[in-house]
């Protein structure tokens, strides 16, 4: 089992080390936020269950489990709110290469998100 256990924790830095080449390739500022949103939620985790297979104690792999919950509720949560300030921060160059529908609703609801 500590062999699996290793292999895993291998594999969770392999994705945590891709998306940290995602965060450096990609030029667009929301691409970034995803390939790094993604990939180290995935690596983490599957490094964490790398340390719970491959520990004994119960209070190890508890704790483990609990981190790992944690990161799961609290990530995404993160971006989200991230992104957010990204979209409405003035000087930061993003493309919207799709149709945004929050400037539809803003301007139709004469609302300017950037002021409040």
């Amino acid at each position: 089992m500590r062999a699996l256990g290793e292999v895993l924790i291998l594999g969770g830095s392999l994705l945590t080390l891709l998306a940290a080449v995602g965060v450096v390739r990609f030029r667009d500022v929301f691409v970034r936020m995803h390939a790094l949103g993604k990939a180290t939620t995935a690596g983490l985790v599957l490094a964490i269950v790398g340390g719970a297979v491959a520990l004994e104690h119960p209070n190890d792999i508890t704790s483990l489990c609990l981190a790992a919950f944690l990161h799961l509720v609290t990530s995404p949560i993160g971006n989200v709110l991230v992104a957010r300030a990204t979209y409405l921060a003035e000087g930061i160059p993003h493309g919207i290469d799709t149709h945004d529908e929050l400037a539809e609703a803003d301007a139709a609801a004469g609302v300017d998100r950037r002021t409040e």
